[in-house]
């Protein structure tokens, strides 16, 4: 890191001192001048390039806390001009103060009258450096911003995969199965009504897996048949309770709120002795709260543990909100933000 600053220091004093060179011939129209000259232009050049390199250093702290050149272009435009049009123009006086009024002592009712041309030939590269520094943060912004965005999508594909993937292991099917085995030795009506709804449940899952969004009733719906099914399994062992205002609108992932509802089914001890409590609300803020107790297995089943990040990060996407996941030695909570079209 010091090695890299070193090597940009030199690089910005050879710049500057190029550019003091490159004025002093325009300016002059010959280079033959006396050593003294050069040397003073060097000086002077280091005090002045030095300080506005230094604005690239400024900007980007100032950036990360006020500039979003993707959602708020304008804005930022506005706040990158002011920030360094003030520092340079700080610069740009005090140099040329302390070189012209100081070291030559130029009487100072005179100072800007002698040395306005110099001064506004300074502010145009600073124009110039400014455009630059804009022009490479704004590629950066961009950059990022595709990259997040191819990154989303390939999360999306992995998760739709993942979720139709869980939802057709072995584990559950073969857990459903016995199921239906139990059932049809003692109840035949019972069992006929498990397999209709256990084919509803995977004809779902197909359709809903291509799908970007869904209603949040739709979802709702979906989640029942899922919730339907592990209550067979486990019985009074399961419970689960929906709230739900039937007035909001917002839209969801598909198959995020199931994929919720199994990630507490899978991580938790589920028993008559310890029942499994979840509860589903969806608030008039337009959250989806998903929350059940904690009562932790001793031996997890197998997964990625990607599962819920992935989710996450496509709300995350979507919203702009972040998803808010917490827990204590009492329960585990999630809350998804509502997708929102057209205020609706």
């Amino acid at each position: 890191m010091l090695k890299k600053n070193f090597i940009g220091i030199v690089y910005a004093a050879f710049i500057s001192i190029l550019i003091g060179i490159t004025a002093m011939l325009l300016i002059t129209g010959t280079l033959n001048r006396p050593f003294s000259v050069y040397v003073w232009n060097a000086g002077y050049s280091l005090c002045l390039g030095l300080p506005l390199f230094a604005n690239g250093y400024l900007f980007h702290w100032f950036e990360k806390r006020y500039i979003d050149w993707i959602n708020k272009p304008v804005k930022s435009v506005a706040a990158a001009l002011s920030i360094h049009f003030g520092y340079s123009s700080v610069v740009i006086f005090i140099v040329n103060w302390f070189w012209f009024v100081v070291v030559l002592d130029q009487e100072l009712r005179n100072f800007w009258a002698s040395n306005t041309s110099m001064i506004i030939s300074e502010y145009i590269i600073f124009v110039i450096v400014a455009a630059i520094i804009y022009a490479i943060s704004f590629f950066r912004a961009w950059r990022s911003e595709v990259t997040q965005s191819e990154e989303i999508k390939r999360e999306a594909l992995s998760l739709k995969y993942q979720v139709l993937q869980n939802q057709v292991n072995p584990h559950f099917l073969f857990n459903s199965l016995n199921v239906l085995g139990s059932l049809i030795d003692i109840d035949s009506e019972k069992a006929k009504e498990f397999t209709r709804e256990l084919s509803l449940f995977y004809r779902d899952v197909l359709h809903y897996k291509d799908q970007d969004i869904i209603s949040l009733k739709e979802e709702i719906a979906f989640v029942k048949k899922y919730i339907y099914l592990q209550q067979i399994r486990f019985g009074e062992a399961l419970e689960v309770e929906i709230i739900a205002n039937e007035n909001i609108r917002g839209r969801v992932i598909p198959l995020s709120l199931q994929a919720l509802v199994e990630n507490a089914v899978k991580h938790n001890e589920i028993s008559k002795a310890n029942p499994l409590k979840i509860v589903i609300a969806i608030t008039d803020d337009y959250e989806l709260i998903v929350e059940n107790n904690i009562q932790s297995k001793k031996v997890l089943e197998p997964g990625s543990g990607t599962g819920l990040k992935n989710l996450a990060s496509r709300y995350e996407f979507l919203t702009g909100k972040k998803v808010n996941i917490s827990e204590n030695n009492r329960y585990f909570r999630v809350i998804l933000p509502l997708i929102v079209l057209d205020g609706k």
